[in-house]
């Protein structure tokens, strides 16, 4: 039996859980089954199988409202249910905003942490908080919004750095932490923090991998490509990170790398299988600029490939892109090129700082 992520299954608790808010209890009878399925298969996940007995506990109150019709004692029953429906909002949201992340849609993801974030004060858990504004960190990283991140970040740290038990999440803000210093060009400050987290994940082989990982694209920052190839090839060395989405990523570096430095022997065709076999369109499109820059000189190829990062509102990647494509013309003297691509980089570092843009 394959065992499913906790944020698949929250989308369906999530589901579940809206047929009973909106009172269908139809819908939520034949949910019911299913849901229970999921949490069978599900990885150890006390919060979401804590989420999943709250919504039973509701769904079984609904049930027995429905079937018992008049006999059943409101304010009593109001009485059982406020206490837990005050969290449960909370969890709504809180899940719901896990799901839209994972499916990458992520400003959606920090408008419905938001409002889980007006219900906070509902959870008495520390740790709970704490982890709560990592991820809502995490989020506003994923679009560029650093002071934010920032903020976020730090709130969740002030808890983790005070218990040993959460040493992991400790290491995760921290990495988010140094990934911004790399993208703010603080390379001193990022280059200390992934030194004190590599030494602190060597007994956690994935998290490792993650940090090499995170130090190759601080090098591709730096310029420094040789090293930036060697982590990259060392966290593909880890079977927990091969296994992971991540090392997609980590393999199109390194093709985009050895392009970049004249060492490519193939492999783009690969790739690009791969890619969309996992229904990649961010290495899909990073291919196409790949191939139309290094391979065939096709402009038009290039900027469908920057098209489709845009689609996806991956305005970093289609500034530090559009900065590499001018640079690439300016070198072979097709200046009127480098400049078009120079203007797009300028006006992608533009659309970065904008969060009102709709994502659904």
């Amino acid at each position: 039996m394959s065992v499913l992520s906790a944020e698949l299954v929250g989308e369906s608790l999530v589901q579940w859980h809206s047929c009973m808010i909106s009172g269908d209890l139809q819908s939520a009878k034949e949910l019911k089954s299913d849901v229970e399925a999921l949490v069978k298969q599900m990885e150890p996940d006390d919060k979401m199988l804590a989420y999943y007995q709250l919504i039973d506990f509701r769904f079984q109150l609904l049930r027995n409202k429905h079937e018992q019709g008049a006999s059943v004692d409101e304010d009593s029953l109001y009485d059982v249910c406020v206490e837990i429906d005050d969290y449960l909002r909370f969890m709504y949201y809180y899940v719901s905003g896990q799901a839209e992340f994972m499916h990458g849609r992520y400003k959606s993801a920090i408008r419905t942490y938001k409002i889980a974030e007006r219900l906070i004060e509902k959870v008495n858990d520390s740790a709970e908080k704490a982890e709560f504004y990592q991820k809502l960190g995490i989020s506003y990283y994923r679009i560029d919004q650093y002071t934010f991140a920032f903020s976020y970040m730090e709130q969740a740290l002030e808890f983790f750095e005070k218990h040993d038990t959460y040493r992991l999440n400790e290491i995760t803000c921290k990495q988010v932490l140094a990934a911004i210093n790399t993208e703010l060009r603080r390379y001193d400050e990022a280059e200390r923090l992934y030194d004190e987290i590599l030494k602190a994940s060597v007994p956690f082989p994935y998290t490792y991998a993650l940090n090499l990982y995170n130090m190759g694209a601080n090098r591709i920052m730096l310029t420094r490509f040789d090293e930036a190839i060697r982590y990259f090839k060392e966290a593909l060395t880890y079977e927990a990170f091969v296994t992971s989405p991540l090392a997609l990523k980590a393999e199109y570096h390194l093709t985009h790398l050895y392009m970049r430095t004249g060492q490519y022997k193939g492999g783009l065709e690969e790739l690009e299988a791969k890619a969309k076999q996992y229904q990649s369109e961010e290495i899909v499109a990073k291919c196409f600029i790949c191939r139309g820059l290094y391979l065939t000189d096709d402009i038009l190829l290039i900027q469908q490939g920057l098209r489709k990062l845009e689609s996806e509102e991956n305005y970093f990647d289609c500034q530090e892109l559009g900065e590499e494509i001018a640079n690439h013309f300016k070198q072979q003297n097709k200046f009127e090129t480098a400049l078009l691509f120079s203007e797009y980089a300028l006006e992608m570092s533009r659309k970065r700082i904008i969060l009102g843009v709709d994502q659904t």
